[in-house]
């Protein structure tokens, strides 16, 4: 995950390093101007002066502009003959660093509103206003009556709203560039109408602009403009592009940029018949099914980018064909089968990045024939060792690279000796690759010019260098070796991987006054003793510290200066003492992990620490109360372990008012009295999803605007040293929290998955009463332990309201009453314990419960029955006196009881209805004697006469 991230994002650096220059239009090939020429014409001095009044400009950029003579005023262009104004370029000029501060921007950048005063200009044909900050206003529909531009520039510029369609209007307009910043995307097209005016168009760029509304004809539109060179679509959110074109107008385009829109259908095809194609841009579409094999009809194709797609099937042998080949980029799809060696009949390929694909097979010598140019090579397969990196131990290669990244491929157990021949390196990562032993002399010799090495995941042994010098902010990961001895004093460093290695001894005294550079280190998993040296404090630019699983002693050191700190992990070693106070003052700690060391004290050092996300102290020796101001100053707690101590008293009702919490591990404690009912209002338990706290992805996203500062506070134009800040930012949430927690029955590690781990454990302690209905209101639960406490009463009817609960634990408390019908319901459950509590009643059998076959799970409940306990429930009835049957036998008794007396009444009811009647009125009473005679007469008439 970390190498796999860093690459893609290195490798974005490195093809603007390493590739040729975009192909543009240049500016001298819009019109002969001059800004030498001596007069300017008063109508448009006043347009350009009032053009100025609308605007702000902290730097003083227009400074220049006063006096009579505009044509010398900075960013004002002339025609030589007549005077007039013909060019206005007023982009914003390079800043220092790449990565400048939003404050930097600010204040070199033009804002404020377009005067209409520009219309004055009737000559202008070239306007440049890219990279200022015009606020958030729209583009001004008076642009389209500039009817003599060719030239028109307002990208990255801050604008929003509908790019007007009277830009149709600019009939001689070559260049057209309304690209707009990743920040904003608010720039919006209804509809490509507009650009059949453009015919002359050769340059067209809406990157960033909302295409949504105009995805359906989009490509029609383009067809069009026969003089087409250049077009840059990304990320437009695009859908809709035809697999075919039968007629391709555009024929003379070299560049096509469609990448990071939603197109997920087949690869165009007719995108591979364009001969005039110099680059080809298609990551990020989810685009699938085969390369086409034809592809020796870009001969020109310079530039060929299909990395993080879904295409399958080999990549085709023609691909050895297009000899003007510099870039190649396929990484992240699906290809498969072998790596066909024409691929080093690739003269002036520059970079070739095939990784994370499902390649089998063997990479040769051959595959690097006439590869003399190359100088970045990046390869890995998705298959566990699928992919076989054969060069032999003598190779020579032709290239001299200056960066390799070869990952989860099998290389020869010794470590290559060829890497002696590439002395321009400065990234150098083999992961995962299989290679052992020592790690030669002469390899180390190379770190002084390295940016970037990792070595991790292979089985390399021996002593590591006590000091070695590296590039200024360099990362080295070593972790998941063999290596021994001291920890190393690596110099330059900003990034330091050690983790699981064999290095042991204490950590030098005078190790914080060597590497005060450092901003992540992570000596975690090796067995350090010795006491966490004081001069760690001097570290100030430390943004993570991971000593976790060492053998670490004494008491934790002052942290005061840390001001960047954001994770600390002194987890499982056998520090004690109290937390210091100065812990999160004045830093910034989000994640604390002390569990498993013997800790102690109360909680009131950490009252200062308000940003923390995660704080784990399980497994020490912690007493007292949780404090109240728990859950008022700790408002952004997401997690909280604080299981395995000696905690007592209620659980306080303020940890029902964190927002966040989705995590809660009260386990193994003293806790007494109640559940807090108010627990169901944990409302970041309410849904599916934990939208309401940052995901890793969203703070990684924010950790790299945050490396603009630090960018900027390095200064000067070192683009390695940029990078190395950049992914210094990345990593914390590249390496990811790591947290264990009791689910399922069992302890498990959660490494990057914290964020979809809903719990709520509070077993072990000493709870009475009733679980709480308001619980049941907590859909999003995925596990709930109250197991070995004293509760009573049923089990909440409502509890199959918890649909997404993996994991439910009631064992061992005093729970009576029948298992709830609605838990059958509960089709995510997996891990049920029910066990030594007093349920009665038949064990439901439908849905989830049929995979519940453990007679374990409801063992010590002598009044359940059914299966998979032995007790049938038939059988049961007529066993059991009392319980559950007893009352069904007096139920009954008591219908049958209800049923004599209802029979018995109503023959009561009906006789005297009739009767009485019969007995009060004597002429009823003679009427109906008389008709019985006569019937009886009759009965006695009609048998004789049958007879």
């Amino acid at each position: 995950m970390i190498t796999s991230i860093f690459t893609h994002f290195l490798l974005l650096f490195l093809g603007h390093l390493f590739s040729n220059e975009f192909i543009s239009l240049q500016a001298s090939g819009f019109g002969s101007y001059s800004t030498n020429f001596t007069t300017c014409w008063e109508i448009e001095r006043n347009a350009l002066l009032k053009f100025k009044e609308g605007l702000k400009d902290p730097s003083g950029r227009l400074s220049s502009w006063v006096g009579n003579y505009c044509c010398t005023w900075s960013g004002v262009g002339c025609n030589r003959q007549t005077g007039h104004v013909t060019k206005l370029d007023l982009r914003m000029p390079p800043i220092s660093s790449n990565f400048s501060h939003p404050t930097t921007f600010d204040f070199a950048s033009l804002q404020g509103m377009i005067s209409p005063s520009l219309l004055d200009l009737k000559y202008l044909n070239y306007l440049d206003l890219s990279r200022n900050n015009f606020e958030q206003t729209p583009i001004p529909n008076f642009i389209g009556s500039l009817t003599k531009l060719e030239y028109l520039d307002l990208s990255y510029a801050s604008f929003r709203g509908l790019v007007p369609p009277h830009l149709g209007n600019l009939s001689n307009l070559r260049y057209l560039d309304l690209s707009s910043k990743f920040s904003d995307r608010d720039i919006l097209v209804s509809g490509f109408s507009w650009i059949l005016g453009l015919s002359s168009l050769e340059f067209l760029s809406l990157s960033m602009a909302n295409l949504s509304f105009a995805s359906t004809n989009w490509l029609q539109v383009i067809n069009t403009l026969p003089s087409l060179m250049e077009l840059h679509l990304s990320f437009c959110r695009l859908h809709d592009i035809p697999t075919s074109l039968p007629i391709v107008n555009f024929s003379s385009i070299q560049v096509i940029d469609l990448s990071s829109n939603d197109f997920n259908s087949p690869l165009p095809s007719w995108l591979f018949n364009i001969s005039s194609l110099v680059e080809l841009e298609l990551s990020f579409n989810g685009f699938s099914g085969q390369i086409p094999s034809y592809l020796e009809n870009l001969n020109n194709m310079r530039d060929l980018v299909l990395y993080k797609n879904d295409l399958s099937g080999p990549l085709p042998i023609s691909i050895g064909n297009l000899s003007s080949l510099e870039t190649l980029r396929l990484s992240s799809n699906q290809l498969n089968g072998t790596i066909p060696e024409t691929i080093g009949q690739l003269k002036k390929l520059i970079s070739l990045d095939l990784s994370s694909n499902n390649w089998g097979g063997v990479v040769s010598r051959i595959h690097f024939l006439h590869l003399n140019n190359m100088k970045v090579f990046v390869l890995s397969s998705i298959k566990e060792k699928s992919l076989v990196f054969d060069v032999g131990y003598d190779w020579i290669p032709p290239f001299s690279l200056n960066l390799i990244f070869i990952r989860n491929c099998q290389m020869n157990p010794k470590f290559p000796t060829w890497l002696q021949t590439q002395k321009e390196l400065w990234v150098v990562e083999l992961t995962e690759v299989g290679i052992s032993g020592y790690v030669p002399d002469w390899f180390w010799k190379l770190c002084p010019q390295i940016v970037t090495l990792s070595l991790r995941s292979n089985k390399l042994c021996g002593e590591l260098p006590r000091s070695l010098q590296f590039q200024s902010n360099s990362s080295v990961d070593l972790s998941f070796n063999l290596f021994e001895g001291l920890v190393p004093l690596f110099s330059g460093v900003s990034i330091l991987n050690l983790k699981n290695n064999s290095l042991s001894g204490p950590i030098l005294a005078n190790f914080g006054d060597a590497l005060l550079d450092l901003m992540l280190m992570d000596l975690s998993e090796n067995y350090f003793n010795g006491s966490v040296p004081s001069s760690i404090n001097k570290l100030e630019n430390l943004r993570l510290l991971f000593l976790a699983n060492n053998e670490l002693s004494g008491k934790i050191p002052s942290m005061n200066r840390l001001n960047n700190l954001g994770i600390l992990d002194l987890s499982n070693n056998n520090l004690l003492g109290n937390i210091p106070s100065s812990l999160c003052s004045p830093s910034p700690l989000a994640y604390l992990k002390l569990n498993g060391n013997n800790l102690y004290g109360k909680l009131s050092s950490l009252r200062n620490c308000t940003n923390l996300r995660a704080l784990g102290l399980a497994n020490n020796q912690f007493h007292g109360g949780i404090p109240r101001w728990i859950g008022e100053t700790l408002s952004r707690l997401l997690i909280l372990q604080l299981q395995g101590n000696m905690f007592r008293g209620k659980i306080p009702k303020s940890l029902c008012s964190l927002p966040f919490l989705h995590v809660m591990d009260l386990g193994r404690n003293n806790f007494a009295g109640s559940i807090p009912p108010c627990l169901g209002n944990l409302s970041s338990l309410y849904h599916s999803k934990n939208d309401t706290h940052v995901s890793p992805t969203a703070a990684a996203l924010a950790a790299a605007a945050i490396s603009t500062t630090v960018a900027t506070s390095i200064g000067g134009d070192n683009d390695a040293t940029i990078v190395a800040v950049l992914i210094a930012e990345l990593l914390p949430f590249l390496f990811g929290t790591q947290m264990e927690f009791s689910v399922k029955g069992q302890t498990l590690e959660f490494i990057n998955t914290i964020d979809f781990l809903n719990l709520i454990d509070l077993s072990s302690n000493n709870l009475e009463g009733e679980i709480p209905k308001e619980i049941m209101k907590l859909s999003a639960l995925g596990t709930l332990n109250l197991s070995r406490n004293q509760l009573t009463g049923n089990i909440p009817e409502k509890i199959g309201d918890l649909q997404l609960l993996e994991t439910l634990d009631l064992s061992v408390n005093h729970l009576s009453g029948p298992i709830p019908a609605s838990m059958s319901s509960m089709t995510f459950l997996s891990h049920l314990n029910l066990s030594y509590n007093d349920l009665s009643g038949p064990i439901p059998s439908a849905n989830q419960f049929q995979t519940f076959n453990d007679p374990s799970i409801y063992e010590g409940n002598p009044k359940l029955c059914g299966a998979p306990l032995p007790t049938n429930c038939s059988t049961h009835k007529n066993d059991t006196p009392g319980g559950y049957i007893g009352k069904d036998r007096d139920e009954s008794w008591s219908e049958r009881l209800w049923f004599y007396i209802g029979t018995a009444s109503g023959f009561v009811v009906g006789f005297w209805a009739v009767c009485g009647t019969l007995v009060i009125k004597r002429s009823w009473r003679h009427a109906y004697f008389r008709f019985v005679e006569e019937m009886k007469d009759r009965i006695y008439v009609f048998i004789v006469v049958k007879t």
